[in-house]
């Protein structure tokens, strides 16, 4: 965490304003120095509230790894701020890494996401029953 925080430039966010796009290619990881973030996703006609984040979370980071869009929109709850290292700089540290453990890395950022594409798709059809079984 020290290495991002380091690399990282200062971004400062009101309350609302969106930080990163559901996607978007991704060009940026970050870090919140400062204030919280609110992560949401599109899921078919709903916007879902998968999590908030807090200082020293990571956010952004999934995209860069395997170049890949924005998988959620990120917000910022009140004032926030932000460190970002940008793609080029990102790119070099993985390049530190041996190959063995950057494939690693990237099976399991791969992984994540399809765990939490599910569990969001999981999550609502559940809402859904949930308010299907109260209508009756």
């Amino acid at each position: 965490m020290t290495l991002l925080k380091d690399a990282s430039i200062v971004q400062r966010f009101s309350d609302g304003e969106v930080i990163i796009s559901e996607g978007i290619t991704s060009n940026n990881a970050y870090i919140v120095l400062r204030g919280r973030v609110r992560v949401t996703k599109k899921l078919d006609r709903k916007t879902l509230v998968i999590s908030t984040l807090k200082e020293g979370d990571i956010f952004g980071e999934m995209g860069l790894v395997t170049k890949t869009v924005r998988s959620a929109t990120v917000s910022a709850v009140g004032d926030v701020e932000v460190g970002f290292i940008d793609k080029e700089k990102f790119d070099e540290l993985l390049d530190d890494l041996p190959s063995d453990i950057r494939t690693i890395v990237t099976a399991l950022v791969n992984r994540l996401r399809n765990t939490s594409d599910m569990l969001i798709r999981i999550g609502s059809e559940l809402e859904n029953t949930r308010k299907q079984i109260k209508k009756m």
